[in-house]
C-alpha cells in the first residue's frame, strides 16, 4: 500500500477497486475525454481499468505504476485523481485529472505538486515528464506553475478518438526543485562570430 499524501486541502490516497465508478463517472464527461488522447473505451470501466493497474503496478522497489485519489480535507469528496507512471527506473511520467465540478480550485496543482515532490522524494525520480494536448491550456498551466519546462511538441503523435493529437512536452528535474538547475544553453547560430567584450 502506498503512503496517504496530504497538501493543504486534499488527501491522495492509493486508488482502490471500490473507486472505480467514481473514476469512470469522472473520467467519461465529454469535457474530460475533449481533452484527452484516449479513446473512450479506455476509460469506460473504472474497475476494470484499477484491476488492470493493480496487476501491472509492480512490487515495492520495482513499481511501475503510482496512481492516487484525490479527496477534500474538509467534506471526503473525491476531486480527481493523480498518477505516476514509471518506464525506467529514475524517470517518471506524471498524469492527472480533476472532475469538472471542481475546475479552476486549484486541486489540479496540489494534486500535481504533491505527486512530484513524492516521486523526487520518497520513490528517488531523477526526471518526471508529462504529455499534454496541445489544446488544454489548463492542464499546461498548472505544469508551469508546479515548476516544470516545456521541452517541445510532438505533432501528430498519437491517434485517438478519430483523429490526431499533437501533444506538449513538459519535463523536471530533481534538480530544478533543489534550486541548482545548469542553464540552458541559449540557442546561437553556428556562423555567428563570437563577440569581444
Amino acid at each position: 500500500m502506498l503512503p496517504e499524501l496530504h497538501t493543504d486541502r486534499l488527501i491522495l490516497r492509493e486508488a482502490e477497486l471500490e473507486d472505480g465508478p467514481a473514476l469512470q463517472e469522472m473520467q467519461n464527461r465529454p469535457e474530460q475525454l475533449a481533452l484527452q488522447a484516449v479513446e473512450p473505451d479506455e476509460v469506460a470501466d473504472g474497475t476494470a481499468r484499477l484491476q488492470s493497474y493493480m496487476e501491472y503496478r509492480g512490487p515495492d522497489d520495482a513499481r511501475r505504476l503510482y496512481v492516487y485519489v484525490a479527496h477534500e480535507k474538509i467534506r471526503g469528496a473525491l476531486v480527481g485523481a493523480g498518477a505516476l507512471s514509471r518506464p525506467h527506473p529514475k524517470i517518471g511520467t506524471l498524469g492527472f485529472g480533476i472532475a469538472t465540478e471542481y475546475w479552476r480550485r486549484g486541486y489540479a496543482s496540489e494534486t500535481a505538486a504533491r505527486l512530484i515532490a513524492f516521486g523526487f522524494e520518497e520513490v528517488g525520480l531523477h526526471r518526471i515528464t508529462a504529455d499534454i494536448a496541445v489544446e488544454n491550456m489548463a492542464s499546461r498551466r498548472v505544469v508551469e506553475k508546479v515548476g516544470m519546462k516545456y521541452e517541445g511538441t510532438a505533432r501528430d503523435c498519437i491517434y485517438a478518438q478519430g483523429r490526431w493529437w499533437t501533444e506538449a512536452k513538459y519535463a523536471i528535474l530533481a534538480r530544478d526543485r533543489m534550486g541548482t538547475a545548469a542553464p540552458l544553453p541559449s540557442a546561437t547560430r553556428v556562423d555567428a562570430a563570437p563577440t569581444l567584450t
